[in-house]
């Protein structure tokens, strides 16, 4: 005997949110770019931003110079 599975959509829709509080902004913000070249500034400006995100995680596991031409081993005697 197989059991069937009853799924009401109606129930999964009322708690599922598609878009987060930043998507949602993002939207919001987006539509007020009228122009195409309003909406080229603002992609952008978020290119920009994200640019910068990801230099400043980068920046956090850049090794200098110095630790590079450490020997950190133990010497052979």
């Amino acid at each position: 005997m197989q059991k069937v599975l009853n799924l009401n959509i109606m129930d999964t829709t009322a708690t599922y949110q598609p878009f987060n509080a930043t998507q949602l902004h993002l939207l919001k913000m987006f539509s007020f770019a009228k122009t195409e070249q309003t909406l080229q500034d603002l992609k952008k400006l978020l290119r920009d931003f994200y640019i910068q995100q990801v230099e400043k995680e980068v920046d956090k596991y850049q090794i200098d110079d110095q630790v590079l031409n450490e020997h950190l081993r133990t010497p052979y005697k």
